[in-house]
């Protein structure tokens, strides 16, 4: 057994152990750890019926796929292999919260229909509160009797229903969206810590208002009602759970996400002689996002700025290029590592939020051209490629934020383009070619000439 493998097995036994002799602490409810509460505590979403189009909502999810997301298991089965099989509780603890309280997972039997479902219904809607001081690694607290909490304060329901205020704030999220390292203590995702620093948390701007919207481009709470024949309310919440990612997740919403995350501004000299070289500059500012972009597990997250110019040939030639995300660090100062091999965070050049950064890259006219459009690109996926690869899934890139810029080599060739713009454009009421025109023309004499006809033949006396 290595040194690192020890380690880990020390720290996750003395935690579980620790959890597990606190729990009598708890008068309503108990800490996210193996217990021997009964399955039949964590009802499958088909169970809340009278929720239909919230569940319908939860189904795409990545909370719906926290056990069964192919990029997931292949990651945390990489894990498990490099670590002699001793990471399964720590990461499926928050993946799969209900099955770690019934001890399904640490006992490695088959998982019953609500906890196999990852974070479903039941364990977040039986949460009662966070663990004192501690607000990751699946910090919460659960209730598991039946009693169901969420933000309505005056819940009409036919099973016990109560207001919880914890639903309503980010520290709710941050239970699960900030993980430590459980031997060093590192941040291996640190979302939670992001808005809790940023000028969001400050305004009272949570979670909730952006990743449970209904819809693209929406934002909560919205009007609506929670369950069939209940009344409308003005605190409604979507079960969209929405992020960024495009390729596994709601792809409509989590595309609105990103193209609203940031803004470029791109600064480059209006002439530029052949061969001449200039400074393009690039702004890019976090203006949608209440944590670092990217954010999550952010060695894996991918986003980046590409700088190019397109010439009037169609040639386009890329001259700056810019990643973003963290690296990690072991103790022997070897980068990039796995997170399981990290202990300290080597660099991190994400955007905060609201936080703006500027890069400058030397652009060159190249001979023989009298134009250049220069353009600026940002862009995300959720996983290295190769990565998807092994997961057997897509891996589309999706475009967050663009500004462009058109370069010419002096006035004349700058009025030569707009002049050549103007002339290729359709004159108003000559769009359609004057063929179609007559054969419009010809149909419409045709038909008059039917009606006449069929009018003299088939009248009074015919």
């Amino acid at each position: 057994m290595s040194a690192l493998t020890r380690t880990l097995t020390v720290a996750i036994a003395t935690a579980t152990l620790a959890f597990a002799g606190v729990c009598s602490a708890f008068a309503a409810g108990m800490p996210v750890a193996p217990a021997g509460v009964d399955p039949a505590a964590f009802q499958p979403s088909a169970s809340c019926s009278c929720h239909s189009t919230l569940v319908e909502q939860w189904r795409p999810s990545m909370h719906a796929a926290a056990l069964t997301d192919p990029v997931y298991v292949t990651k945390v089965t990489e894990a498990d292999k490099a670590t002699g099989g001793k990471l399964v509780t720590f990461c499926k603890k928050c993946h799969g919260p209900g099955a770690t309280m019934t001890g399904e997972i640490a006992s490695g039997a088959q998982l019953s229909a609500g906890t196999a479902e990852g974070v479903n219904c039941s364990f977040c809607h039986q949460v009662v509160g966070l663990q004192s001081g501690a607000i990751g690694n699946t910090s919460h607290v659960v209730d598991p009797s039946g009693t169901r909490r969420a933000q309505i304060k005056d819940p009409r329901a036919p099973h016990p229903a109560q207001f919880s205020e914890l639903h309503t704030k980010a520290d709710f999220c941050g239970g699960c969206h900030n993980v430590m390292h459980p031997v060093n203590g590192m941040h291996l995702e640190s979302t939670y810590k992001e808005w809790s620093e940023s000028a969001y948390a400050k305004e009272g701007v949570v979670c909730q208002n952006c990743h449970m919207a209904t819809g693209p481009n929406a934002k909560a709470p919205t009007t609506g009602v929670a369950a069939g024949g209940a009344p409308e309310r003005t605190d409604h919440f979507g079960m969209t759970f929405s992020g960024a990612n495009v390729g596994q997740g709601q792809a409509d919403i989590a595309t609105a996400l990103l193209k609203s995350a940031a803004e470029i501004k791109l600064e480059v000299p209006e002439f530029v002689a052949e061969g001449e070289t200039t400074t393009a500059t690039v702004t890019i500012t976090n203006v949608g996002a209440g944590h670092k972009l990217p954010t999550g597990l952010t060695e894996v997250r991918q986003m980046w700025l590409e700088v190019s110019a397109v010439d009037e040939s169609g040639e386009t030639t890329a001259f700056g290029t810019h990643v973003f995300g963290t690296i990690l660090q072991d103790d022997k100062g070897n980068a990039p590592v796995e997170l399981w091999e990290a202990t300290k965070i080597k660099s991190d050049d994400r955007i905060g939020p609201r936080e703006t950064v500027t890069y400058a890259y030397e652009f060159k006219m190249p001979a023989g051209v009298s134009a250049n459009n220069v353009k600026a690109a940002l862009f995300y996926k959720s996983t290295p490629d190769a990565l998807a690869t092994k997961a057997g899934v897509s891996n589309p890139v999706t475009e967050m934020a663009t500004a462009e810029q058109a370069v010419y080599t002096n006035p004349a060739a700058r009025d030569a383009a707009a002049a050549a713009t103007a002339t290729s454009e359709p004159r108003p009421g000559s769009a359609m070619p004057l063929g179609v025109w007559l054969a419009i023309g010809a149909v419409a004499v045709a038909v008059v000439a039917a009606v006449i006809v069929w009018r003299r033949t088939s009248g009074p006396g015919a």
